[in-house]
């Protein structure tokens, strides 16, 4: 394999691994993730450790978390040696960590919103839990059009305006 990696591929990389931490994926999942996006065959942990900069001890983790979700899989190589693939185009993958953000963290901030009972005294708190449930509507409404195959960038360009 080719161990020398772009300044685009290298960017994608740190990019994509920020990205993933804000999503509570962790960063070194991110990074993992964008080493097999960008790739054109399926790697190695020995290659995603290449290109990620991360030990091999790092990487066999957040390879773990990317196939528990779905997003990867693993293939036999030559001999014994695993490969690494994706499983899911990134917009797929994405729709998948958008509908987790809402089980694991959007939803049971609305429950709890919704439990406190002077909620109806205080203006603000019930702005708050208004405006949340409207992320969760947005939030649906996004991945049900991630969903929708035919519905394409340009189409929803169109439609915005």
């Amino acid at each position: 394999m080719e161990q020398d990696i772009s300044k685009s591929e290298k960017e994608f990389i740190d990019r994509t691994g920020k990205i993933s931490k804000q999503w509570s994926l962790g960063e070194p999942a991110g990074r993992v993730w964008a080493a097999l996006l960008f790739a054109e065959y399926p790697l190695s942990q020995k290659d995603i450790a290449t290109k990620t900069e991360y030990s091999l001890s790092l990487v066999s983790p957040s390879l773990k978390i990317l196939e528990s979700l779905n997003l990867i899989r693993s293939i036999r190589g030559e001999g014994r040696e695993k490969l690494y693939k994706l499983e899911l185009s990134f917009i797929e993958a994405f729709n998948i960590l958008i509908k987790r953000q809402l089980e694991h963290d959007i939803n049971p901030l609305i429950e709890h919103l919704d439990r406190i009972e002077e909620k109806n005294k205080n203006p603000k708190l019930l702005k708050l839990t208004a405006e949340y449930k409207q992320l969760k509507l947005y939030l649906d409404w996004f991945g049900k059009m991630i969903s929708m195959k035919k519905v394409t960038g340009e189409k929803i360009k169109k439609l915005l305006g």
